[in-house]
Order: structure tokens, then C-alpha cells, then sequence
């Protein structure tokens, strides 16, 4: 019931991008939405990759990078009901200039066409601008 609402609230409004999922950002979380949703768009993990305003924000490891690399896994974030799904990622707490999210598959040969998604979100204060929506 919960992930029910949630999809309620969250879908009410506009997405912060458009692709295979939309991904909504509300309240330092980012969710993927989709309707109509299937199994089988569930089955591979998606990825966020989150950019701080401050590199000292990052953990030792990543700041090399300048980023910090998370792995959204549906099973353990997310819900299927109702031919609509929505994966629930809660955000770093540091200030974030930007985040790129998608998935990757791994059921679809990437010879075959198929190269996954992604979204890139450029945060301006408390606003976000979409920069590049799905790769086709």
C-alpha cells in the first residue's frame, strides 16, 4: 500500500526526466517510474551516479572519480502492481550538482540494438533541468 501511494504522489507530478523510466526527484529522493510496466523491465539493476557541489563530500574512495556510484537492485527498492511499477532510491546527504541514472541490460545483447537508457539531470538550487533523455 505504501509503494502505492507513493506512485500516487510522486507520478502526480512532472518528471525531473523522460526515458524507458521517468525519473522523478522529490523530497532527496530520486524514483524510476514506469506505466505500463512488465517484468521483465525490472529484471536489471539500474544504476545512479550522483556528482556533489564539493568533492570533499564524497567518500575517499570515490573522489578520484568525482562521483559516487550507486546500484539500484528493483528487488530490494522497488515495487510491480498494477502493470505499473516504481524503484525508490534515497539520495546522498550532501549537496548534489547533478546525477546520471539508467540500466544497462543484461537479457538484451548490446549487438542486438538494445543499449539501455539513461537520464542526466543538471540540479539548479532547488529546480532540475533535464540535459539528455534516453540513448536510443
Amino acid at each position: 500500500e505504501l509503494y502505492r501511494a507513493t506512485y500516487q504522489r510522486v507520478a502526480s507530478g512532472d518528471p525531473a526526466a523522460r526515458s524507458d523510466f521517468d525519473v522523478y526527484l522529490d523530497d532527496g529522493t530520486l524514483y524510476h517510474v514506469k506505466d505500463p510496466c512488465v517484468p521483465e523491465d525490472v529484471e536489471d539493476r539500474a544504476f545512479v551516479i550522483v556528482f556533489p557541489e564539493d568533492m570533499k563530500d564524497l567518500p575517499l574512495w570515490s573522489r578520484g572519480f568525482g562521483f559516487e556510484r550507486f546500484v539500484v537492485m528493483f528487488e530490494h527498492t522497488g515495487m510491480l502492481f498494477e502493470e505499473k511499477c516504481i524503484a525508490i532510491f534515497p539520495l546522498p546527504d550532501y549537496p548534489i550538482s547533478g546525477i546520471t541514472t539508467g540500466q544497462r541490460p543484461r537479457r538484451h545483447p548490446i549487438f542486438k540494438g538494445y543499449h539501455g537508457w539513461t537520464a542526466e539531470i543538471l540540479l539548479i538550487g532547488a529546480y532540475s533541468k533535464t540535459l539528455k533523455g534516453s540513448i536510443p
